[in-house]
């Protein structure tokens, strides 16, 4: 799952100006898959009281990251009082290849520049994509009669299955000097659990 924070919950760079604060939410995901399926093993004739009557399921998410806001933490180069965001260097993409993406620094942090004194920056609101998740979680389960009004069920649960790393949010906040734009957390590892019930 996502680590969450403060990202979003800035108020306007200029309140004069509204216009400027024109942009993405926070909560904005362009793309999202999600599948949720389950598949009845056939049945068997070797062992058929072992391997027959399994049953598997998937719960597969896919989606894209959430958009992040450029924003000072602390300074206040505009000496306004409200949130100040840097400027966007001309020439710059604010994103990086895939193949250049890392923990230490998920973003193109020199796509930014601080503004001059008194002035505000330029660059909009929500304008770094965060990175998305990819999730797959499995289960197998049985119910095994043991009578005609008793049934012993079993179940195993895969979370994460494929143990695949979901990185949190990459600090967006340039005045945090060697530490804009990386990322410090991490969703959960793969986790299993399995549970029997007896039912009467």
């Amino acid at each position: 799952s996502p680590i969450v924070g403060s990202y979003d919950s800035f108020g306007a760079e200029d309140e004069r100006n509204l216009r400027n604060e024109r942009g993405l939410s926070f909560a904005n995901v362009p793309r999202r898959l999600a599948v949720n399926a389950i598949y009845n093993l056939p049945g068997t004739t070797f062992l058929k009281p072992v391997f027959s009557d399994w049953q598997l399921g998937t719960v597969l998410t896919v989606q894209d990251g959430t958009p992040l806001n450029p924003v000072y933490y602390y300074t206040d180069f505009a000496n306004t009082g409200t949130p100040n965001r840097p400027n966007v260097v001309p020439g710059q993409s604010v994103s990086l290849p895939a193949s250049q993406r890392s923990v230490a620094q998920y973003f193109n942090i020199n796509a930014f520049s601080d503004p001059a004194p008194y002035t505000l920056g330029d660059a909009g609101r929500d304008i770094i994509q965060g990175p998305g998740n990819e999730v797959v979680d499995l289960s197998i389960q049985r119910r095994f009669p043991l009578s005609d009004r008793m049934n012993l069920n079993f179940r195993g649960e895969f979370y994460n299955s494929f143990n695949h790393p979901n990185f949190g949010i990459p600090l967006p906040y340039p005045d945090f000097t060697g530490l804009f734009g990386r990322i410090f957390g991490v969703g959960d590892p793969r986790r299993i659990q399995f549970a029997l019930r007896l039912e009467f």
